[in-house]
């Protein structure tokens, strides 16, 4: 069964902005809730491409560090 998401029923005035508002989602396999917003995982979107790009980023420094090592290997 996939993960469920239902708005939250909340006695608090209402959000402005639609993306904070917040929704439970029941994970599965086991029936476990926690409460996210959209905002919320705007955030973790963007954390996540910025640890991307970090990543790409490193990636290509030790390849550039592999090939010097190969051209010192093979000199």
């Amino acid at each position: 069964m996939a993960d469920t998401f239902k708005k939250k029923a909340v006695e608090s005035p209402p959000v402005a902005d639609w993306k904070n508002v917040q929704v439970e989602k029941e994970h599965q396999p086991a029936k476990q809730k926690s409460t996210v917003t959209y905002a919320q995982l705007e955030q973790q979107k963007a954390s996540q491409e910025a640890q991307k790009k970090s990543c790409e980023d490193r990636i290509a420094e030790i390849v550039a560090e592999m090939a010097k090592v190969k051209s010192a290997v093979e000199a």
